[in-house]
């Protein structure tokens, strides 16, 4: 900001005649104005040539000071004021001051699409007047971003512009519907993630063994629209009808390629003590849905029930009163004395003692 040079001139000198005063005038407001530039310099921490008094008031009379100036702020909420005062006369002046400083700026050097990754060539450092927010102005920083749109060349290299890319693949090859894609077939990229999405973007992982969902062209940038991820999950492998335990003689691990229900089962262990509510057809998806937890004990079994007392263990043939699925209380009974027992059920035909129960 260009500030009016305010002078208040409280003590004047005498001299021999008008000429030779207005030219030591001058003289002095040179001085002046160095003396202030060179204060402002070391007080601000900044080149002198950034520094400007303002233009003075030609009728002013500047005094001679046998020593330098002495300067300082008046206002504390300013600097945009600054006080001159000769220490042996008292006189002093207020001058108005400018620091004119430029900052750094980077501008594109050619036309470049959204998406396009930057490169140190793609942008000049250029100095400004005046101060832009928003501004990218570290040269070195540049490379490893992408633009989320399109800018012309001479356009200034605004934050906003700049995205961090993410990982994607490329096919450098067409790949037909059904078509297994193989590393073979795809280029690692990076792409900006102002134009693809991190969700719909494969990973490696996801493409192990993929199939295309369509006919893909060359050059075409894979998202999980483009492709059926294979999975390992658990198929009938014959009809199991509702009540049916599930084995491994009647289950096998699979690949299966498209998107999963949440509840599909993808190991043995899942499917482990488990039995179906429905009939299920042979080459079924096996759910959880699908499925209860079998009962290990049935109403009428015969039951080892063991009972630990101390050191010794006893295993008592007991009938069972109703079902018990794993680690569920089930009441058994004693049929030579009578007496009800609850147990916990640790295996087919097997519990564990808990207490007794009055019968």
């Amino acid at each position: 900001m260009h500030l009016a040079f305010a002078a208040i001139a409280l003590d004047s000198t005498a001299s021999n005649g008008h000429g030779e005063t207005i030219s030591q005038s001058v003289d002095n407001k040179h001085i002046l104005v160095s003396q202030a530039q060179n204060w402002v310099t070391e007080n601000r921490q900044v080149q002198k040539s950034m520094v400007e008094v303002a233009a003075s008031d030609r009728r002013l009379i500047i005094p001679a000071c046998e020593t330098a100036f002495e300067f300082n702020y008046p206002f504390a909420a300013s600097q945009k004021t600054l006080r001159a005062s000769c220490p042996q006369s008292g006189w002093q002046i207020f001058l108005g001051i400018s620091v004119h400083q430029s900052d750094n700026a980077l501008r594109y050097t050619g036309n470049f699409k959204a998406g396009h990754q930057l490169v140190s060539a793609d942008v000049e450092l250029v100095s400004l007047s005046s101060s832009i927010a928003g501004l990218a102005s570290d040269l070195r920083a540049i490379e490893g971003f992408s633009l989320a749109s399109a800018v012309r060349a001479g356009d200034l290299v605004m934050q906003r512009q700049l995205v961090t890319p993410i990982e994607g693949y490329r096919l450098n090859r067409a790949v037909g519907a059904g078509e297994i894609i193989e590393s073979s077939s795809i280029d690692s990229i990076l792409i900006a993630s102002a134009t693809s999405s991190r969700s719909q973007t494969v990973t490696l992982e996801q493409l192990d063994g993929a199939r295309a969902a369509r006919d893909l062209a060359p050059g075409k940038i894979l998202s999980n629209y483009d492709i059926k991820q294979r999975h390992q999950v658990l198929i009938t492998q014959s009809g199991i009808p509702r009540g049916q335990a599930i084995t491994r003689s009647n289950i096998a691990l699979q690949d299966y390629y498209g998107k999963l229900p949440n509840d599909s089962l993808q190991n043995y262990r899942s499917a482990e003590q488990m039995q179906a509510i429905r009939n299920l057809a042979a080459g079924s998806l096996l759910r959880l849905s699908d499925l209860t937890p079998i009962d290990i004990i049935r109403k009428g079994d015969n039951v080892q029930l063991s009972v630990r007392t101390g050191a010794l263990e006893i295993t008592v043939t007991m009938l069972a009163l109703e079902n018990a699925r794993l680690e569920q209380r089930v009441l058994l009974l004693n049929t030579e004395s009578g007496e009800e027992i609850q147990g916990i059920a640790t295996a087919v035909g097997q519990a564990r003692g808990l207490s007794t129960v009055a019968r």
